[in-house]
Order: C-alpha cells, then sequence, then structure tokens
C-alpha cells in the first residue's frame, strides 16, 4: 500500500500506475490477470489428475496436453488476421465463453475417461486461449500512450504472472480442501446400516480370501481397498469441481468485454512480451 501511494504522489516515477486510469486498459489488465490464473492453474491441475487419477506415465500426461499448444499455434495466425478485420472485443467475448465451455466439458470427465476425452477439451481451449491472447493485447494497449507503452507492458505481463502465481495456490488448496470434505461426505455412507456398502464389502473380503487369505486379514483389507475407492472417486468429484470454478470465472467476466474501447489506431495486433 505504502508503494503504491508513493507512486501515485512521486515525480520521479519507478513504475507508473498512472495508466489504471484509462478504463480500458484497467479492464485488459484484469482480463489478463484472470487468463494467467486460469491457465495456470489449469496446467497444474490436468497432469496431476491424469497421472494420479488415469495412471498416466510423464510422457503420455505430456502428450495429452500437447493439443493446447497446437490449438494456439493453429489459432494465433489466423486471430492476427482477424483482429484487423473484425471488432477484437467480440473476439474476446467468444474466447472467454470457448475457454469457458472448455473447462465445463472437463469437468464432466469421470476415472473412465480416455485419451480423447481429453485431447479435444484441451485443443478447443488452445484455440480460445489463442482468440484471447492477441485481441486483449491490441485492445488493451490501444489507449496508451507510446512513451508509457513499455511501463504498461511491464506491468500487462506482471499482472499475468501473478494472477498465474495465485491461481496454481488456489487450485491446488481447492483440490486439497474439497478431497477432505467428500472423503468425509461418501465415507459417512460406509455403515453397518448400509446395505450396499455391507454387500460390496463382503464381496471384496470374499474376493481377498479366496487368494488364500484368513478371515480377519481378509475384512481389513476389504475396509483399506474400500477407502482407496473412495479416496478415487473424492479426488476425481473434487477435479470435476475445480474445473467447473475455473469455467465459471471466464464466464463470470465476460460482461465486462463491452466497456473496453474498440481500438481507435487501426493497427494490427501489438506484440507484448
Amino acid at each position: 500500500m505504502v508503494f503504491v501511494f508513493y507512486e501515485l504522489i512521486a515525480q520521479g516515477l519507478v513504475v507508473n500506475l498512472r495508466v489504471f486510469k484509462e478504463r480500458t486498459y484497467s479492464i485488459g489488465v484484469f482480463l489478463m490477470t484472470l487468463l494467467g490464473f486460469a491457465l495456470y492453474g489449469s496446467l497444474v491441475l490436468l497432469p496431476i489428475f491424469l497421472q494420479t487419477l488415469l495412471g498416466y506415465p510423464a510422457l503420455q500426461a505430456g502428450l495429452a496436453m500437447a493439443p493446447r499448444g497446437l490449438g494456439s499455434f493453429l489459432a494465433m495466425p489466423v486471430v492476427g488476421f482477424l483482429t484487423s478485420k473484425v471488432d477484437p472485443r467480440k473476439l474476446i467475448g467468444t474466447g472467454l465463453i470457448s475457454a469457458a465451455f472448455t473447462l465445463i466439458w472437463l469437468s464432466r470427465l469421470n476415472l473412465n475417461a480416455g485419451f480423447w476425452d481429453i485431447f479435444w477439451p484441451q485443443a478447443i481451449q488452445g484455440m480460445s486461449l489463442g482468440l484471447l491472447f492477441v485481441p486483449l493485447t491490441t485492445v488493451s494497449m490501444d489507449a496508451i500512450q507510446r512513451e508509457n507503452m513499455g511501463n504498461a507492458t511491464s506491468l500487462f505481463n506482471l499482472m499475468r504472472n501473478i494472477g498465474g502465481g495465485f491461481g496454481i495456490a488456489a487450485v491446488t488448496t481447492l483440490l486439497a480442501r474439497s478431497q477432505q470434505r467428500v472423503i468425509h461426505l461418501l465415507g459417512a455412507h460406509i455403515n453397518s446400516y448400509d446395505l450396499g456398502s455391507q454387500r460390496m464389502l463382503e464381496n471384496l473380503r470374499k474376493g481377498i480370501a479366496s487368494q488364500g487369505v484368513d478371515s480377519f486379514s481378509a475384512g481389513r483389507r476389504a475396509y483399506a481397498v474400500l477407502f482407496g475407492i473412495i479416496q478415487r472417486q473424492a479426488a476425481m468429484i473434487s477435479f470435476n469441481t475445480v474445473f467447473l470454478f475455473l469455467g465459471a470465472a471466464f464466464l463470470v467476466v465476460v460482461p465486462f468485454v463491452p466497456f473496453m474501447e474498440r481500438p481507435k489506431r487501426g493497427a494490427g495486433p501489438r506484440a507484448v512480451h
């Protein structure tokens, strides 16, 4: 807070925060922060899901993540062309809605998901991110004076990285807490009064006993196996919940896009590194 106050009143500025007076730039920075939040959050979330629940080795998990990069690679040149032909705000809105759709799609996965169930949401999500990065940069930077461009682009990228850091922390925390909560909810139904759980325990016990294990040990192992099943199901529900949260975050900010001004300079996409 002291830093912000000093930068707003000082003459010799280290970081010029007055660029945030531009409404379009401020909204653009907000959207880019959210984009970093969801992008880095889902980048961390999906490999954990693939390796811990679906049992993918590291290489196969990496290949399952590749369609996102491929989708962005294919979309970027097309979006760069479209940015100078149509209102970039329409591309941003389309990108946000498409990204939200893919995350909601991922929230419908289950433990029987195959490679193609992961491939298509990732590919479409990559195209959605392509629709966001170039137009969002173009619209956000259009109102910035050239002498402030370096300062504005630095803040723009800083907020994206900060959003990414918050996204990684948030999704891992939400995942862990949700999993604990769901385990307790599911475990509450495993008792001597529930016929379904008792029937499953008995089937597990018989299956283990058929391998030559004594009755007492078979009963203990059956409980352990059942708890493992509960943990997997709780983890799956938790992953779905977090994916749904990230998708909802994209949808919530769509109404902000019309408040951004259409670029007046008529230039193509601006490079922001």
